[in-house]
């Protein structure tokens, strides 16, 4: 069953990954290169359109995933706090590593070099800390599991935050 659920989880990120980046109206004669470094202050609206796809795409997953993510560490912290015990908690571990490892996974591919640095860094750092989760969890380590959880928490916002000045308000 664990196996069929890693498989479930893989294909709906991809799908969803696959979904978004076909959403956008970017085509191959816009891709254009861009350190993203001399524009990480200038507000979306005065961006040059190719920076702005890059980010849709990359903010289209990172919420897509994140919710995905969080859904499956709720579930396995829930059974965790309910067991006290990592033998107890059936396949709700495995669940929730591979749910942020494949998220992160995925959030990462989508990252171009034409995304804006100041969104690469906070999407970095928020799949960063969800690979750091993953493996706190998968090495079965309650101690620092709260504080792992609260920086995981804190750069998905951050990474959030961020996409909100990217992302079409109409």
């Amino acid at each position: 069953m664990n196996g069929v659920r890693s498989i479930v989880v893989g294909l709906a990120l991809v799908a969803a990954a696959t979904l978004l980046v076909g959403c956008s109206d970017s085509g191959s004669d816009t891709q254009e290169s861009s350190s993203g470094s001399a524009s990480s202050n200038v507000p979306s609206a005065e961006r040059p359109e190719v920076e702005k796809v890059a980010a849709i795409q990359v903010c289209r997953q990172v919420i897509t995933s994140a919710g995905v993510m969080v859904r499956d560490y709720n579930t396995f912290m829930k059974v965790l706090n309910k067991t006290q015990s990592y033998a107890e908690v059936g396949s709700e571990d495995r669940w929730a590593v591979e749910t942020l490892d494949t998220g992160a996974g995925v959030v990462r591919e989508t990252i171009s070099p034409a995304t804006p640095a100041d969104l690469v860094e906070d999407v970095s750092d928020f799949v960063d800390t969800s690979e750091q989760l993953a493996e706190r969890i998968e090495r079965e380590q309650r101690a620092g599991l709260n504080r792992a959880s609260k920086e995981w928490d804190d750069k998905r916002t951050a990474a959030l935050d961020r996409c909100a000045e990217y992302l079409p308000t109409a």
